[in-house]
């Protein structure tokens, strides 16, 4: 490796390197005008690796005593050649980059170090700089090098850091920890959902997200959702939550066959289709249940509420069974009122959940009060549809609606049974 020589405002980092090659911006070619970034790609053997890369323009700690970090340096030390492929490489951005073909050395300038130096791969960075005088075999590491990103460096720095190693759906889905949901999803109106879902990161060709799905669902969670005083108002604002629990809840099952039990996704397996169902079918319904609350209102006037514009091709559609719909409304206004119908679940004998009553018919019944209040809520919170989702008080009152129509329902049958 050949080190570093510096002036007052410029460091250089020269290097030999494999693979080189540039990525220009589709916007056109960088130049001091336009500044359109460019991204160069190369590997470099981690023994080339420079000593003093500056970390201050990384946003994240360098904790080498997490799990992530271990297995860094466990991949770095596993000498099967991949190291370079298996591991998410280091990220700088630099003021210049040039590259001699006939030596095949880079030549990297930083001159300003608030907008120059490593952006993402800390953890990587520094577990080679502490290992690499142990390792005899040649190991490379992937380097991206952004040139003119200065302008917008912050929101660089930020976006690059906000993703994880491996997603925990992809590897849950490696692991067939999916396994479980799938059978359900299997027929929902003759439809498999299954093959419409994306269960791994770049699913690019699938529509629905597999945490959209077991977030619709998590709002049946009658174990950690008893009542009306505990409302899933995470399966809005937090769907990765929601599928950390149900990865929670299988890994638990996975111990022992008695765990089942235990497992409130497992449990809800034969409600599943209805659930979904549901959610189509109130999502596809509300600017109807609005009309019947509210003659002359005009849900499509709503905030939140996307409505097709004259001479557009734009088409909305329902998240589950992908029915054309004339307004999309927001999740804010879709989730509270479908867990509200929470309140209509129950364990069976055997220990599966089952419904009490008929959803359908209790939103047939219910839907134009839940969707006023819904819009009368949302109004109150200052037409915010984001504020509307996480208020667990309007969450809590719709459970209540429906578990007073339940249970004056359960009255009447008592009335009538005496009389008889």
């Amino acid at each position: 490796m050949k080190d570093i020589y510096a002036t007052e405002m410029i460091e250089t980092y020269e290097f030999p390197v494999k693979a080189f090659r540039n990525l220009p911006s589709p916007f056109g070619e960088y130049n001091e005008i336009s500044r359109n970034p460019v991204v160069y790609e190369f590997y470099l053997e981690i023994q080339d690796v420079p000593n003093n890369i500056p970390m201050d323009t990384n946003p994240r700690e360098q904790n080498l005593s997490t799990q992530v970090a271990k297995s860094i340096k466990e991949s770095l030390f596993m000498d099967d050649g991949n190291f370079h492929i298996k591991n998410r490489g280091i990220i700088i951005s630099a003021a210049d980059i040039s590259y001699n073909t006939r030596s095949s050395i880079a030549t990297i300038k930083m001159e300003d170090p608030e907008v120059h130096g490593n952006i993402d791969g800390g953890h990587t960075y520094k577990i080679i700089l502490q290992n690499r005088d142990k390792i005899t075999e040649k190991v490379y590491v992937r380097f991206e090098v952004i040139v003119g990103a200065e302008s917008f460096f912050p929101e660089l720095a930020k976006a690059r850091n906000t993703s994880v190693q491996v997603s925990e759906k992809s590897i849950a889905e490696l692991e067939k920890k999916f396994e479980l949901i799938k059978l359900p999803l299997q027929n929902i109106e003759g439809i498999d959902l299954n093959d419409q879902i994306a269960f791994v990161e770049n699913d690019s060709d699938k529509r629905i997200l597999i945490e959209n799905i077991i977030s619709i669902i998590y709002n049946f969670n009658i174990q950690d959702f008893p009542d009306s005083e505990r409302q899933p108002v995470s399966t809005y604002s937090q769907k990765n939550y929601c599928l950390k629990q149900y990865i929670k809840y299988h890994n638990e099952m996975q111990k022992s066959i008695k765990k089942e039990k235990s497992n409130p996704f497992y449990k809800m397996i034969t409600i599943i289709p209805d659930i979904l169902k549901l959610y189509d079918y109130i999502e596809s319904t509300l600017h109807e249940k609005y009309k019947d609350a509210v003659s002359n209102g005009k849900y499509g006037a709503l905030k939140g509420v996307q409505i097709k514009k004259d001479g557009s091709t734009v088409t909305f559609h329902t998240e589950i069974l992908n029915k054309e719909i004339e307004f999309k409304s927001p999740r804010s206004f879709i989730l509270p009122i479908l867990a509200s119908f929470r309140a209509l679940v129950a364990e069976g004998d055997d220990g599966m959940y089952e419904w009490k009553a008929d959803p359908f018919e209790y939103y047939d019944k219910l839907g134009a009060q839940m969707v006023k209040n819904t819009v009368d809520r949302s109004r109150s919170l200052g037409n915010n549809p984001n504020a509307l989702g996480k208020d667990a008080g309007h969450w809590r009152d719709l459970y209540n609606l429906v578990d007073l129509e339940y249970k004056n329902h359960l009255i009447i049958q008592l009335m009538n049974q005496s009389k008889s």
